[in-house]
Parts: C-alpha cells; sequence; structure tokens
C-alpha cells in the first residue's frame, strides 16, 4: 500500500495477531483480544481473512503461522522498522554526541563534525553543517564527547554495487564470469562486503574478498550505506533482488536515494 505503513490498522492487527500465534499455539483468542484490546470476534475475523490469505493454518483447531505468514511476519516487521528509523532521524533532537577526534582537540574548543568512512569525526577549528564544543580534551583518534550541538550533520550516502550471481539451479559459482567479476570489483574498492546467500560467500572467496555484512545483509547493507559507506553486495537473483527492493523502500519512506549498480556476473 502507498504511505505509512503504521496507518494500515488492519494489516498491523493481523501480524499482531500472527505474532502471537508463532510463540504460543495454544493461546486463547480472548487472551489475545484482550492484549491487542479488541473484541474476541474481532480476532475471529482476522483469523478467518489470515486463513484465507494461506497466512495462517489451524491443524487440529490450534492455529499457527505458515511459512508465507511468517515470511511476512519478518518482511514487514523490517519494513516498520526502516520507517520509524527514518521518522526518528527527522525528529531526533540530540545535545551531545561521541566523535572521533581528527587531531588534537582541547575541552571547550569548539569543532566541526563530519562523516567520514562510515564514521562522526571531530575537527577543531572546522567549520561544517554541523557545530559542537568539545566536552573534554582528547587526543587523534580518541574518542571525544562533543556537546551545544548545532546544525545537522552532513551525510553523504554510499553507492551499492550488486553482482548478481547464478542461482544453484543455473551453475551458481561453477557457472561465473570471473574476469567481469574481478574487474568489477577492482573498480568498485568497496569499504563493505556484504553476501546475501551461499552462493555469494562461494564467490566472495574466489574473489579473496572477505564479507564483513553477513547476518542480516540487506539490513546490515542498508546501515553501511546511510553512513556512506560503499558496498559490494553478492547474492543470487533472489537476494540482489531483495537488496534493490530495500533501496527503494528507503527512498519511498525517507526521501533518500541511494546510488546502485547491477551487474550480472553469470556467464552468457
Amino acid at each position: 500500500m502507498k504511505g505509512y505503513l503504521l496507518r494500515d490498522f488492519k494489516r498491523n492487527t493481523e501480524l499482531l495477531i500472527l505474532a502471537e500465534f508463532l510463540k504460543n499455539p495454544s493461546v486463547k483468542r480472548r487472551e489475545i483480544a484482550e492484549r491487542l484490546g479488541v473484541t474476541e470476534q474481532a480476532v475471529s475475523q482476522y483469523i478467518s481473512d489470515l486463513e484465507e490469505e494461506a497466512l495462517l493454518t489451524s491443524p487440529k483447531g490450534h492455529p499457527k503461522p505458515t511459512r508465507k505468514g511468517v515470511q511476512l511476519l519478518q518482511e514487514r516487521f523490517i519494513q516498520l522498522n526502516e520507517e520509524i528509523k527514518g521518522m526518528l532521524r527527522q525528529v531526533q533532537v540530540m545535545d551531545t554526541c561521541v566523535a572521533i577526534a581528527a587531531a588534537t582537540i582541547r575541552e571547550g574548543e569548539h569543532v566541526g563534525l563530519v562523516m567520514r568512512r562510515g564514521r562522526l569525526e571531530a575537527a577543531p577549528k572546522a567549520r561544517s553543517a554541523s557545530m559542537g564544543v568539545a566536552r573534554s580534551d582528547a587526543k587523534k583518534g580518541e574518542e571525544l564527547l562533543v556537546g551545544s550541538l548545532e546544525g545537522v550533520v552532513e551525510l553523504e550516502l554510499g553507492e551499492l554495487l550488486v553482482l548478481q550471481l547464478p542461482s544453484e539451479i543455473s551453475g551458481g559459482s561453477r557457472n561465473i564470469d570471473m574476469p567481469l567479476a574481478s574487474k568489477a570489483v577492482k573498480d568498485m574498492e568497496a569499504g563493505e562486503v556484504a553476501v546475501g546467500d551461499m552462493v555469494g560467500e562461494v564467490v566472495a572467496s574466489r574473489l579473496g574478498l572477505r564479507p564483513t555484512l553477513i547476518h542480516a545483509p540487506v539490513q546490515a547493507t542498508m546501515n553501511a550505506l546511510s553512513k556512506g559507506l560503499d558496498v559490494l553486495f553478492l547474492g543470487t537473483h533472489e537476494s540482489a533482488e531483495e537488496m534493490i527492493r530495500a533501496t527503494e523502500r528507503l527512498k519511498n519512506q525517507t526521501g533518500y536515494s541511494i546510488f546502485h549498480r547491477v551487474i550480472d556476473i553469470g556467464k552468457k
């Protein structure tokens, strides 16, 4: 649906019901109704709708989410999480933050705050869109508490290069155009490497890459990109599509647009 996912009361209530049955298939409808603040009749109707969509099944009278239902839970909660984080970025007000000292800084000194290589740095006597005052002394490379913050940190989003790999059925890692893959990796010089599946992990190893974003690769990739880090993502078509959808969701929910390219490195 278009607009804010948080406003979709019906679907969000259905998700909460799915989550209740996922935790405890024996939970009573009355208990769910009390927790969600709806009537028991409403819970029954929601369950009926979920079963009609094949998101919930009731073997022996004990409802439980189907595989499709669990997948919906995961995808929707990730989307809601990104939407909420996008809102927080717009409304969050901070008076202090911690940054890495770009040079020796003395307590009380005015500093400029910039994001470099995915980390926040404080530079003495520098002018930037975000300024603050050092709360302590710090040598170059040490952490520094900065207070009296003004302005917004200038942030340039990282770039994303997706190397799309053949699926296992299509030959997987054994059907890769290695010269094309090697050139793409060399040209990119990414700060982070993410793998979306087993094929991606094998190809990364053959390219001499050490994946840095393995767990929850899509979400980890989005976090890295939002901090200005360039990311190389390796995965089959399914994983690559999920990654691209995530960049589109970020743009729709926050207005931030990530520059990305997709290169199919399967042998033609």
